[in-house]
C-alpha cells in the first residue's frame, strides 16, 4: 500500500542525493496523480520544474491521464 507520509518524510530527508530525490519526486508524483490526488502531485511536478529537473515520463503520463479525465 501507498503510505504518503513516509514517503514525505523521505522527500524531506536532506541526506538524500539531489539525483535519487529527483527519481523518488518523480515516482511520487505519478503515485498521487494515480491516485485522484492531483493538486498535490501538481505542486511537486512543479517543484520539480523550479528546481531544473526532468519529471519521469511516467510521471507526466499519469497528470496527463488524470487531468483529461
Amino acid at each position: 500500500m501507498f503510505k504518503l507520509c513516509f514517503t514525505l518524510q523521505v522527500v524531506d530527508d536532506p541526506r538524500i542525493p539531489s539525483k535519487i530525490l529527483n527519481e523518488i519526486k518523480s515516482v511520487l508524483v505519478s503515485a498521487l496523480a494515480s491516485h485522484g490526488r492531483l493538486s498535490e502531485a501538481l505542486v511537486i511536478y512543479e517543484e520539480i520544474k523550479k528546481a531544473g529537473h526532468n519529471v519521469e515520463p511516467k510521471a507526466v503520463i499519469s497528470l496527463i491521464v488524470r487531468l483529461c479525465y
